[in-house]
């Protein structure tokens, strides 16, 4: 899954965490474009894999996700992060202009039948955009089969609250964060996208990109959804808004009362909306200066640095109505 995972349960439900665990590694051996033995690994260097209900779940909701954000989440996005810009690798690059014009994407490129699945030659799926997501899905209906209602999965960002339980938002620049909130419902979903963790060189060169445009997303640095029991969708959705112009993507959210957000843009303005039904929230103050985390070539660890950055502007964030 590329992440942490952290599964917190009543201490009597220790067999249920591992068993949890087990799961997530069944997904992620379908999901993973990483790992040489995995079903998504395969499929992109094959184009043609056994059928497998994780796989073909995972692809068919994307289909469904693609046609909701009117393209702009696509999982073939992985012809220019994976064999282009090959996020999260070794032999990461800045791909030219002329590679990126060239890449091939088209979701009706993936098919789908009874023994196999299938893709077209130059089609290359990259699943992290849902696949937490969907991992969160699996994890908390396998937990309410097995009557446990009370506890935490969380694989980064994408969050599942089984019951009512109380987080913060990480400011995209430093480990401190600018909002403390406290769900008001059970089985509260939340996911955050961002385009300051994962990037090639500079963060202008990060892994959000548009499908319509082969180029990196630009109005926001972070984008939180909440909704009720859906983290795959919210997860698909906060990628595909990351995307999107603000114009686009201030339209999607308005059409969509089901789903909560709060969007931090580049400038440091916080926009949120429809929150009151999910979570009680405060906006935070800040002690420190703003850093982001910087690569060491020698190490190839980060540690912070001061940058001239700023926090969210958590003085005067901004209601959206709908």
């Amino acid at each position: 899954m590329g992440t942490f995972v952290h599964i917190s349960l009543e201490e009597q439900h220790k067999r249920q965490i591992s068993q949890s665990f087990n799961l997530i590694r069944q997904i992620e051996h379908s999901l993973s474009s990483y790992d040489s033995e995995a079903l998504v690994y395969r499929l992109n260097r094959t184009h043609n894999v056994p059928y497998d209900a994780y796989l073909a779940e995972a692809v068919e909701k994307s289909k469904q996700y693609y046609q909701d954000t009117q393209g702009y989440f696509d999982i073939t996005i992985g012809s220019i992060s994976k064999d282009l810009y090959h996020f999260v690798e070794d032999n990461n690059t800045i791909p030219s202009e002329e590679a990126l014009g060239h890449a091939k994407l088209g979701i009706e490129a993936i098919e789908i039948n009874a023994t196999t699945i299938h893709t077209e030659q130059n089609i290359t799926i990259d699943l992290g955009g849902m696949g937490k997501g969907y991992a969160v899905d699996e994890v908390a209906d396998f937990l309410a089969e097995q009557n446990i209602s009370k506890g935490i999965v969380a694989l980064s960002g994408d969050i599942r609250c089984l019951d009512i339980c109380a987080f913060g938002l990480q400011s995209p620049y430093s480990e401190q964060t600018f909002a403390s909130l406290k769900s008001k419902i059970p089985q509260l979903s939340i996911s955050t996208s961002g385009t300051y963790r994962r990037y090639v060189k500079t963060p202008s060169h990060h892994h959000l990109i548009d499908p319509k445009t082969a180029k990196q997303a630009k109005a926001f640095v972070s984008v939180s959804l909440f909704t009720h029991a859906n983290n795959s969708k919210i997860d698909a959705y906060a990628t595909a808004i990351s995307v999107m112009p603000k114009d686009k993507a201030l339209a999607f959210l308005k059409a969509h009362d089901e789903i909560g957000f709060v969007l931090v843009e580049s400038d440091g303005k916080i926009m949120y909306g429809n929150l009151e039904k999910f979570v009680s929230f405060t906006w935070l103050a800040y002690r420190e200066k703003a850093t982001i985390p910087k690569s060491s070539k020698k190490s190839k660890t980060k540690s912070p640095i001061e940058r001239s950055l700023i926090h969210p502007d958590t003085t005067t964030p901004v209601m959206m109505s709908r």
